[in-house]
């Protein structure tokens, strides 16, 4: 019966120009129609940065690459095993003079075996300094020379933790307490020991090797105490599992 007499109702008003309202209005006389569901925008994941450019070290700041071509490094790891995250691991890197001038370097102290010139750098691994750098120092600083025909072996290490400001600190710490070398203690004690580092990610990373010199000057035997004026660099790829 009600909808028999909405529809005479419509019929009247359309009869006397009068538009029907829709169903859902007021005037209408029904319920009105229950809005759509609303749906909830969605939001697009995160968009990951780029990885940031290589950042070259301070050190070679003011040199020339290459001044003397005649220098050449070359680096490998020494490691049998896969490098698994947290791990350390060795790096032999041998310097070679292959031209015909014989360029001088800052070694440092006496005490050191690896020369101040020769640095492992990298953006995502740790580096370690060397063992020899963390004894006594001796006041004999040296620099000394490189000639033609010869070459200079050392082994270095890097550990696959990402960089840290504190990394050297926690290294002479270690070294004082009980002279015992970062590099030497496996992950699970040092990341207990120092909660603050983090193992680097399974991946490919680079770690380049620096050489600082000067070319030697016959006429200038002081030469070598005012600073290295070039450098040779070699980038090592490395695998972390």
């Amino acid at each position: 019966m009600r909808k028999l007499l909405l529809l005479m109702l419509s019929a009247m008003m359309l009869a006397a120009g009068c538009q029907v309202p829709p169903p859902g209005h007021p005037a209408a006389g029904t319920p009105p129609l229950a809005a759509p569901p609303q749906t909830q925008p969605v939001t697009p994941p995160p968009q990951s940065n780029p990885p940031a450019s290589p950042l070259p070290p301070s050190q070679i700041e003011g040199l020339t690459r290459d001044e003397y071509d005649g220098i050449e490094i070359t680096a490998a790891v020494l490691e049998r095993m896969a490098i698994l995250s947290g791990a350390a691991f060795r790096i032999r890197v041998v310097v070679s003079n292959n031209g015909d001038q014989t360029v001088s370097y800052t070694h440092g102290s006496g005490s050191y075996t690896t020369p101040q010139a020769l640095f492992l750098h990298s953006n995502g691994l740790q580096t370690v300094i060397p063992r020899d750098h963390l004894g006594p120092v001796t006041m004999d600083f040296a620099t000394k020379e490189i000639k033609p025909g010869e070459s200079l072996e050392f082994s270095m290490y890097a550990m696959a933790v990402l960089p840290g400001e504190d990394f050297d600190t926690h290294t002479f710490e270690l070294w004082i307490e009980a002279q015992q070398y970062i590099a030497d203690m496996d992950w699970h004690s040092l990341h207990e020991k120092y909660p603050g580092l983090i193992a680097a990610q399974p991946g490919s990373y680079s770690i380049e090797a620096y050489f600082l010199y000067t070319i030697a000057d016959e006429n200038d035997p002081f030469k070598a105490f005012s600073g290295p004026t070039g450098y040779a660099v070699n980038e090592l790829a490395v695998g972390i599992s």
